[in-house]
């Protein structure tokens, strides 16, 4: 009797556990491949003398996001380049991730979002400043393509703070977007309008953007007037609603940087963002491939290709 009263027990708790635990479908990411990306991003810190015995390394899903928090600690007037150095080092990491061969046996993975803490010891209690930026940015800020100044000034949006500076009492934009969805939207967006004739202006500028100061701003403002009016019926059918501002701004910045590429550039970023998107269970946008197969036919557009 009292055997089976124990079994009986071991079932329950076996039960309860099963019950209330995270399925494991449901995790994109495994112990693995956390503790790669962790030990990636504690070696570069070492490379460029940040310390790190007080760092604190995490990750969270939030929504439909895998986000990546690093904790630092700053000097009291060092905070801005130890939030940049921060971001470095994670970019770097996120650089040397083989997207195109990218399994679950491999090491790594690539969150969407990153946020850096960074505790500034100004006061008896210290003060913080948090900032979070789309991995995509952080890339770009890595490799060049955006300045610190840029970068700085994107992420303004997102920063909050223990004081008035960056105070900031509403959480950021960008921590309830599904910014693999952005990702993949923007992608191809670049992509079907690289070999477009009819965005010829604004790929001319683009082409330009770089040497002429100026241009960049310009640019934007364009394609989010562009997206405000002649995509408005496509992003509303793919995303369901209509998208605000501050994300149609983030998607055109998106949609800026990838039109300066190659198209087999374009083509391969957006088939590693589809597929970064479909490994998490959902399913490709479905309106984008309606739209493009009708419009382009409409116009004569050839699609660009691997080998353009």
């Amino acid at each position: 009797m009292y055997k089976v009263i124990r079994l009986s027990f071991v079932l329950v708790l076996a039960f309860t556990a099963c019950l209330f635990a995270d399925p494991a479908i449901t995790r994109k990411i495994n112990f693995q491949q956390e503790r790669a990306f962790k030990h990636e991003v504690f070696r570069y810190f070492r490379y460029f003398r940040i310390q790190t015995d007080d760092v604190e390394l995490t990750f969270d899903e939030i929504d439909n996001n895998v986000v990546f928090t690093a904790t630092v600690n700053s000097r009291r007037n060092n905070y801005e380049e130890m939030i940049l150095k921060t971001f470095a080092c994670i970019g770097r990491v996120i650089i040397r991730v083989p997207d195109s061969r990218l399994n679950h046996d491999q090491l790594f993975i690539i969150p969407s979002i990153i946020t850096v803490n960074c505790n500034i010891p100004v006061r008896r209690d210290n003060s913080y400043i948090s900032a979070s930026a789309n991995n995509k940015a952080v890339a770009q800020f890595t490799n060049g393509a955006l300045t610190a100044e840029g970068f700085l000034y994107e992420l303004r949006g997102s920063m909050e703070g223990s004081f008035t500076g960056y105070d900031n009492t509403s959480m950021p934009s960008i921590l309830t977007a599904d910014v693999d969805f952005e990702n993949l939207i923007a992608a191809r967006l670049a992509l079907e309008g690289k070999n477009n004739p009819r965005l010829s202006t604004v790929l001319n500028l683009a082409s330009k953007a770089k040497y002429i100061p100026g241009v960049e701003r310009k640019i934007e403002a364009m394609m989010l007037e562009k997206m405000k009016t002649k995509n408005a019926y496509l992003l509303f059918q793919v995303f369901g609603y209509h998208p605000e501002d501050s994300q149609l701004k983030r998607i055109g910045k998106q949609v800026f940087y990838h039109i300066q590429m190659e198209p087999g550039e374009i083509l391969d970023t957006h088939t590693n963002d589809s597929l970064r998107y479909v490994w998490k269970g959902r399913k490709y946008p479905e309106p984008l491939n309606e739209y493009y197969r009708q419009y382009n036919l409409k116009y004569g557009i050839k699609r660009p290709g691997p080998n353009d």
